[in-house]
């Protein structure tokens, strides 16, 4: 099975998923309920920029971007990364672990 969704839900909000040819890996168009996404990224490093995306999407909801782009313009795109390269894979590794141990058969 492929991995490719065409919408994902967060915080209760469905967002189309659109692959396209563009510079970046994906981008996030709130206002829009979109998430943009190379049509390039294959496999794991797509579920791995789908969920980046959504972690910008998790901070639009809660108002979080409005207050971190005051701060600094950068800084949110800064605490995406750090879960992207810290908190991501710990997830993924543990939730791997405990669906072998409750959903195998």
């Amino acid at each position: 099975m492929k991995y490719r969704p065409d919408k994902i839900t967060v915080g209760g909000i469905d967002f189309e998923i659109v692959y396209k040819t563009m510079k970046h890996y994906g981008e996030l168009d709130f206002e829009a309920r979109k998430i943009n996404i190379s049509n390039e990224i294959k496999e794991e490093f797509l579920f791995d920029t789908i969920m980046h995306e959504a972690f910008h999407a998790v901070c639009a909801i809660a108002g979080l971007s409005y207050i971190i782009e005051d701060a600094h313009p950068e800084l949110e795109e800064a605490i995406v990364r750090a879960s992207d390269n810290l908190f991501f894979p710990f997830f993924k590794e543990h939730y791997r672990e405990f669906s072998e141990l409750f959903f195998s058969e």
